[in-house]
């Protein structure tokens, strides 16, 4: 396997850009993992190969059950379900996907979230209304970070 060192180097400053303790981008059978050591400033990266299945158009759309976390009040804050920059287009530059007001169903694409590149999905958890956008296009989220507001309909 030869290693993409811009790759790890990006994946080095994901790390240091959040309060993770690791990160690890799988594409097909290659992979590469960093990890902040304990007591140490700056990450320290380690690649290695996974025995993974290949998956051509990068991970999938998260899972909304693992990014929703539902308030009293019937608003539904929709997180980052990994690390990276988030947009809220289907990629840089491009057009917002959903706007303050607008209506939105259960499993909607409402943002993505880019990591080496690979656009991953940010999808609706529940119908509603997208009540406020929590990031700028373009800014660097962390796992968990609070993404939407979303006033569930019903």
């Amino acid at each position: 396997m030869a290693i993409d060192r811009d790759a790890v180097q990006r994946v080095i400053e994901l790390l240091g850009a959040s309060q993770a303790a690791e990160i690890e981008i799988e594409e097909g059978d290659d992979s590469i993992r960093v990890l902040r050591s304990v007591g140490m400033p700056a990450p320290v990266a380690a690649a290695e190969v996974a025995d993974a299945a290949a998956e051509e158009h990068g991970p999938g759309p998260l899972e909304a059950e693992e990014i929703a976390e539902q308030p009293s009040g019937g608003m539904v804050f929709v997180s980052a379900g990994l690390v990276g920059l988030f947009h809220r287009g289907r990629g840089p530059e491009e057009p917002p996907i959903v706007s303050v007001g607008d209506r939105v169903s259960s499993g909607q694409v409402i943002g993505t979230i880019e990591a080496l590149r690979k656009l991953t999905d940010v999808v609706a958890p529940v119908a509603g209304v997208v009540d406020e956008v929590l990031v700028d296009d373009g800014e660097s989220v962390q796992f968990g970070d609070k993404l939407f507001a979303i006033r569930r309909e019903g």
